[in-house]
């Protein structure tokens, strides 16, 4: 059996879209028939909120996993088939993980253990998708060293948006000079509005960036939408979500046209089969809760 690809969402700061994309990209690999773990790294549990999973009533989650003493396995601490979607599984995280980074680094190769968690899980997944820590500490280069592949958000309405990028891009070529297989899959424009200022400045020194870095740069934006933080509010990835007002219907097209410009002999379900899949679901859902 082959080895899980780990895709890692990674940004340098807070507030990019990295929860909201990483929700709904392992959705979209979760319908199309892969099996699927989701990991929370980021020490508010947003994607673990996402998925309707209070981290207050779990007996153990991610931190559990990296604890210095009486660790819990990570199969152990997996959440199974979460909102109901076949093949999704979670490994869910909760506020302590803010200590994780100090508690990485006082270890003895302390990065490294969370690699050590995930190696006896990656084989019984098709796709692995993490949704990173906003910063670049101990916690974000242990998931870049278990990490295939790199998507990292940009917000295009922040002044402020490609601040750390350099850094991030460092820190990986560190990394693979010391042998991490990981690269950048692509830099996502998110929350996309050409008629502001904000837009056309970012967009302007994100393309100087990109290609003095050399980085990829999807064709794919995520436009500013209120469906986006409507998702959040119902504990729900936005590809998941059952609204059919214009607005939702563009933002979920952008998150399939996204998957499917990034991963292209995949094939994906779009967002109307998702739905459809999900209604047919739910009576069965309901009996099973």
């Amino acid at each position: 059996m082959s080895r899980a690809t780990v895709t890692a969402i990674a940004a340098q700061k807070g507030g990019t879209g990295k929860t909201a994309l990483a929700g709904s990209l392992a959705s979209q690999w979760a319908y199309a028939g892969f099996r699927t773990l989701v990991v929370d790294l980021d020490q508010q549990a947003n994607l673990t909120f996402a998925f309707a999973v209070d981290p207050n009533e779990l007996e153990a989650t991610v931190v559990d996993v990296l604890a210095p003493r009486n660790s819990v396995s990570a199969q152990d601490a997996v959440l199974h088939d979460v909102l109901g979607v076949d093949g999704l599984d979670l490994l869910p995280c909760d506020e302590r993980a803010e200590a994780l980074d100090t508690q990485l680094r006082s270890e003895t190769l302390g990065v490294f253990k969370l690699k050590d968690a995930l190696e006896p899980l990656l084989k019984k997944y098709d796709r692995v998708v993490m949704d990173c820590p906003p910063n670049v500490g101990e916690l974000t280069v242990s998931a870049l060293l278990v990490a295939d592949e790199i998507v990292c958000p940009v917000k295009m309405g922040d002044s402020n948006a490609l601040r750390g990028l350099s850094r991030l891009t460092q820190t990986v070529e560190k990394l693979k000079r010391r042998g991490a297989k990981v690269r950048f899959k692509s830099l996502v424009r998110v929350e996309c509005d050409r008629s502001q200022l904000s837009y056309r400045l970012n967009h302007q020194a994100l393309q100087r960036l990109a290609r003095r870095l050399k980085l990829p740069v999807a064709r794919t934006e995520l436009r500013a939408r209120a469906a986006w933080r409507t998702a959040i509010t119902q504990d729900v990835p936005l590809i998941l979500l059952d609204e059919s007002d214009r607005g939702t219907r563009e933002a979920q097209a952008d998150v399939y046209r996204l998957a499917t410009e990034l991963w292209p002999r995949v094939k994906f379900p779009s967002p109307s089969e998702i739905k459809a899949r999900r209604r047919a679901s739910a009576p069965m859902v309901r009996r099973a809760a």
